[in-house]
C-alpha cells in the first residue's frame, strides 16, 4: 500500500493552442478518466491547476492567458472563477509553467473546463499541457 494518494483529476498533453478553439471540454480526452466532455470536479472543494507550456511560442508578442471556469446550475453559462487577468495572476509569454488555485473562494460546483485567450499576432504555444489536483 502507497503512502502517496493521487489527486489529479484531469491531464491532457502535448496541445496545441491557438485561434481554432479557446476551450478545454469536449473536444480533449481527459487522460486521467479517458473521458471526453466537462471536466467533472464534483468530488473536490478546491484544486490546483498546473499549465506547462513546453515550446517557445511562435508570433509577435505571444500571450497566454488560462482560466478556469464552472458550469452555473441552469448548465447553461460558464463563470469564470480564476484570477481576472490568468491562472496565477500572470500571463505566459516563453515556454515555461504557471499554476493557481482553481477555487478563488468559489464553492466549485459539478462542471470546469479551462479555457484561455491567447494575445499578439497570429500567437501559437504547442507542447501545452494541463493538469487539474485537487482535495475534498
Amino acid at each position: 500500500m502507497s503512502a502517496f494518494r493521487n489527486t489529479e483529476l484531469f491531464k491532457a498533453e502535448g496541445l496545441t493552442l491557438n485561434s481554432s478553439s479557446n476551450h478545454v471540454d469536449a473536444g480533449v480526452t481527459n487522460a486521467t478518466s479517458g473521458l471526453t466532455g466537462a471536466i467533472d470536479v464534483s468530488r473536490i472543494s478546491n484544486g490546483l491547476l498546473i499549465v506547462t507550456v513546453a515550446n517557445a511560442p511562435t508570433g509577435t508578442s505571444p500571450t497566454l492567458a488560462v482560466f478556469f471556469d464552472v458550469l452555473d446550475a441552469t448548465g447553461t453559462t460558464w463563470v469564470q472563477t480564476s484570477s481576472a487577468t490568468s491562472i496565477g495572476g500572470a500571463l505566459l509569454t516563453t515556454a515555461g509553467f504557471t499554476y493557481g488555485v482553481i477555487n478563488n473562494g468559489y464553492v466549485l460546483t459539478n462542471r470546469g473546463r479551462i479555457r484561455w485567450t491567447l494575445g499578439g499576432t497570429t500567437p501559437s504555444f504547442t507542447g501545452v499541457s494541463f493538469s487539474i489536483h485537487g482535495r475534498p
